[in-house]
């Protein structure tokens, strides 16, 4: 793996605990290329080397994954200092959740919000779906009621009615994630564009906010089709 790859993260005005050098961000320092603890404010996109950018190459991510795993894995440190292996312990970890976070998209566009200043909206219905989700709610009940009473065609009615809900909502949720990301690009633009006006980041990211909120909700939905089917 190219030291590129190795020392493209983390921009810090730190010294190193092992030679003193400063360090100019990176897992390693590149005076003695002992590896170095993680810092506080590091987040999941400085520390895997990416700018807070949604469009991602994921082939790319997954590679360099691979090459710092190896570089980060204990065994190299049995005979290191402690605070070495202890570094590589907690970058190793951090690259886990990194990697485990920026592949998923959503988990992606979550954690953005989140770096960003954003709570976990509450779960809202979209408000074309506010009718379908009270006549939903009597589907389940009928269902359940049909169960007790062990009436078999009832119970075959009421399942067919929720099955083609569900497809229903399925399709609404593929619908919702097109939209989401059809944001990532619109952010990524902002950031090509260098633009820093508070505002304009605020629209997409309040439009992706909405629409992780809806998805979380019709997500909710199915499942609960689900469990009583």
């Amino acid at each position: 793996m190219s030291e590129a790859v190795v020392n493209k993260v983390e921009g810090s005005s730190a010294s190193c605990s092992h030679c003193g050098a400063v360090l100019s961000g990176g897992h390693f320092c590149g005076t003695c290329d002992r590896i170095q603890r993680v810092t506080p404010q590091t987040d999941l996109f400085s520390f895997i080397g990416l700018p807070r950018k949604l469009v991602l190459d994921e082939a790319e991510l997954e590679k360099t994954f691979y090459a710092l795993s190896r570089r980060f894995h204990p065994d190299y440190f049995m005979s290191a200092s402690d605070a070495e292996r202890q570094a590589s312990m907690e970058r190793s970890s951090m690259l886990n959740d990194a990697y485990r976070t920026l592949r998923d998209r959503v988990a992606r566009a979550q954690y953005l919000l989140s770096l960003e200043g954003y709570k976990e909206a509450e779960k809202k219905a979209p408000p074309d779906l506010l009718e379908e989700v009270f006549e939903l709610n009597m589907q389940i009940e009928e269902l359940k009621a049909a169960k007790k009473m062990a009436d078999e065609d009832e119970i075959a009615e009421a399942v067919a009615a929720l099955e083609t809900v569900r497809t229903g909502l399925r399709a609404k949720l593929a619908e919702i994630d097109e939209r989401l990301f059809v944001q990532f690009e619109e952010w990524d633009l902002v950031l090509e564009n260098n633009n820093n006006a508070p505002g304009e980041k605020m629209i997409v990211l309040d439009r992706m906010s909405e629409l992780l909120s809806h998805r979380s909700y019709i997500r909710n939905l199915v499942r609960d089709i689900t469990e009583v089917l």
